[in-house]
């Protein structure tokens, strides 16, 4: 299970687009997309990881 919290933010992004959308819709959305990025990245060695993460903070 993924635990997971939603900012207000998240909630008024996703209104921007459907402003009837519930924030369990936006929950669930957002736990889906994490998991399937897992599944995703399973099978990365620990320097891709590492390279990815590094991009992701440097704002690649």
């Amino acid at each position: 299970m993924i635990n997971l919290y939603l900012s207000g933010r998240s909630l008024a992004a996703a209104r921007s687009v459907d402003p009837q959308v519930s924030p369990a819709a936006v929950h669930a959305a957002v736990e889906v997309a994490i998991v399937e990025q897992l599944r995703e990245i399973a099978a990365w060695s620990t320097e891709q990881i590492r390279e990815r993460a590094d991009q992701i903070a440097h704002g690649d």
